[in-house]
């Protein structure tokens, strides 16, 4: 197997809020790039009716589709009945319908060589497996949470996800089949595995942008790992409290993922092989939490330059005095800041670990490919707009240019800011998705896996909807505070859930 692929949603091409564009994420590209038949040779899911839980682009091209540029005050009357149509289409393809976790994947594919799962932290890589995802499932549906109901989701989507990618078949023999036991399975096959791409630890720290919130674990390995993997069906039950890791539990974790996938590569068939591993972005990048307020110089021991920070971080479509106005939820300076410390320190842990498991090989076996240095180079805001990245040869004369800022399209549909991340401010775009694999292939180049860092930016940047068809009713969201709340509703959160701002 030329490539095998374990992560999270970024991984998966998650976008727009939902699982997911396989199709377009960067370890697809890498596949092709290799010269390797996708679809055949490379094998990954596809989600249809726009993916789980909810799609933005979706929803706002429907809404497009029926009331044009512009929503008129009439036409509000009728937005909640359409954003419901759209839901209901999804809700029920996935909890009733052909996509319901009853149902096999189509074609009797046994599994993908991207097992890439929204919302995977660290442990859930060897944890989460299709009898606990069956079981939640079965509980969630017990509990009454998969009836209809008026704009509501797929309930258990992150385990009808997780299902459909750790057992397409819905074959028995695979129901405890953890994206490490895959690994181990395709390693330990005629041929083994050449090149793993791993990238896992966002999520033990993205939750805190998404509710602009911070939850931090304990300092004790033993309530954050141990002890919840003592009832494996309830070990994301029980970590769900917390959205942050202290680095400490966070290197407890990843010693162990290094330690059992390290096993695993021992004794792959193929005595070849790499393992390239991605570091974790700064998650107060990601525009979904904009900077708002007065701006900060920080000078971050090891970097060149000072990074700007803001007062406050909210969701996009709020400014200021809407956080001391209503109360709108945000992290402030002091949060954003030690969120990022917390980051640093983890990519300082993985580059350690990374090293220590070198030494123990004659030449490198894993290697590191450093996606955190290269967004804080990307981002626009956090650069005050001096960009430091050096993009491929092939964006240098694209117009429009694209950056770090949340999405946003006038009503005549030129784009005029971002394009890297897709609708939920979170996850890339199909052309950030280009970018990512552009920085795992020049990696590879150096350790002599592929020949050249080539790809089909033409293809690339016409398989982006939203820059090759831009939407034009995203004003939308600054203009009609309930419709941006609408829509923020969709991440599991009240925007307007804090009491005002004091001076």
């Amino acid at each position: 197997m030329r490539l095998f692929t374990i992560g999270d949603s970024v991984s998966q091409g998650f976008m727009s809020l939902a699982a997911a564009r396989t199709d377009l994420c960067f370890s697809t590209l890498i596949a092709r790039s290799m010269g390797q038949g996708v679809g055949t040779q490379y094998l990954y899911p596809e989600w249809l009716m726009g993916g789980l839980p909810a799609n933005i682009e979706k929803i706002l091209r429907r809404l497009e589709k029926k009331y044009g540029s512009d929503i008129n005050a009439l036409d509000w009357l009728t937005i909640l009945p359409t954003l419901e149509a759209v839901l209901d289409e999804t809700e029920d393809f996935f909890e009733r319908g052909a996509g319901s976790a009853e149902h096999p994947y189509p074609g009797g594919i046994e599994f993908f060589h991207n097992v890439a799962i929204q919302g995977f932290d660290i442990a859930d890589s060897w944890m989460i497996t299709p009898n606990i995802c069956k079981y939640q499932i079965k509980l969630s549906n017990d509990k009454g949470d998969g009836k209809p109901g008026f704009l509501t989701l797929p309930n258990a989507a992150f385990y009808r996800t997780a299902l459909k990618v750790l057992n397409p078949s819905l074959n028995p023999l695979f129901d405890d089949y953890s994206q490490l036991d895959w690994l181990n399975h395709h390693a330990t096959a005629s041929g083994g595995v050449d090149n793993l791409i791993l990238w896992l630890g966002a999520n033990n720290a993205l939750g805190t942008v998404i509710s602009l919130q911070i939850n931090q674990t304990p300092n004790d390995p033993n309530q954050t790992l141990n002890s919840p993997s003592q009832n494996p069906q309830s070990f994301r039950e029980v970590r769900e409290q917390w959205n942050l890791w202290h680095p400490n539990d966070f290197e407890a974790e990843y010693r162990e993922l290094l330690n059992r996938v390290d096993a695993i590569m021992q004794n792959n068939t193929n005595p070849n092989w790499n393992v390239f591993i991605g570091t974790i972005p700064l998650v107060t990048i990601a525009p979904l939490a904009k900077g708002v307020g007065s701006i900060t110089e920080i000078d971050v021991p090891g970097e060149d330059k000072p990074s700007r920070y803001y007062k406050y971080y909210t969701y996009f479509p709020f400014e200021e005095d809407t956080v001391r106005e209503t109360g709108t939820l945000y992290l402030t300076l002091q949060d954003a800041l030690y969120i990022d410390d917390c980051i640093r320190t983890y990519n300082k842990v993985i580059k350690e670990l990374v090293k220590s498991k070198n030494s123990q090989y004659p030449q490198p076996r894993y290697h590191i490919v450093d996606l955190a240095n290269a967004l804080q180079q990307i981002a626009f805001k956090r650069n005050a707009g001096q960009v430091q990245y050096e993009f491929p040869e092939e964006f240098k004369f694209v117009y429009p240019q694209v950056n770090t800022k949340y999405y946003h399209a006038d009503t005549t549909g030129r784009l005029r800011q971002g394009g890297l991340f897709s609708l939920d401010g979170i996850h890339p775009s199909a052309i950030g998705q280009g970018l990512i694999a552009y920085e795992f292939l020049k990696k590879m180049k150096d350790v002599g896996v592929v020949n050249n860092t080539q790809l089909d930016w033409k293809s690339i940047f016409s398989s982006d909807q939203l820059y090759s068809q831009p939407i034009t009713l995203m004003h939308e969201f600054y203009d009609n505070k309930e419709f941006a709340e609408t829509i923020i509703k969709l991440f599991g959160s009240n925007p307007l859930s804090r009491n005002p701002v004091k001076n």
